[in-house]
């Protein structure tokens, strides 16, 4: 996973995927260097309230309310 993450052009794979995307992150890392490459590619971006590196523990309510949504707004409904 390391391998992956550091030189496996995650990033870059994320972007190109054909389908709605969103990148979820706690707020408390809303200065992660990467966040305007994400919006200007076209990926929502969703900060959960009350989260740092976990939200899916510090506020899975949030995480899966906004999880929801995305698949409520996609055009195949999946």
């Amino acid at each position: 996973m390391v391998e992956l993450s550091d030189h496996g052009n995650l990033l870059g794979r994320f972007l190109a995927l054909p389908v709605p995307r969103m990148f979820m992150y706690g707020e408390q890392n809303s200065s992660l260097s990467y966040l305007p490459k994400l919006t200007a590619g076209g990926v929502e971006l969703a900060p959960i309230s009350r989260s740092a590196h976990f939200p899916m523990y510090s506020n899975t309510p949030e995480l899966w309310a906004r999880i929801a949504d995305l698949v409520s707004r996609s055009d195949d409904g999946c």
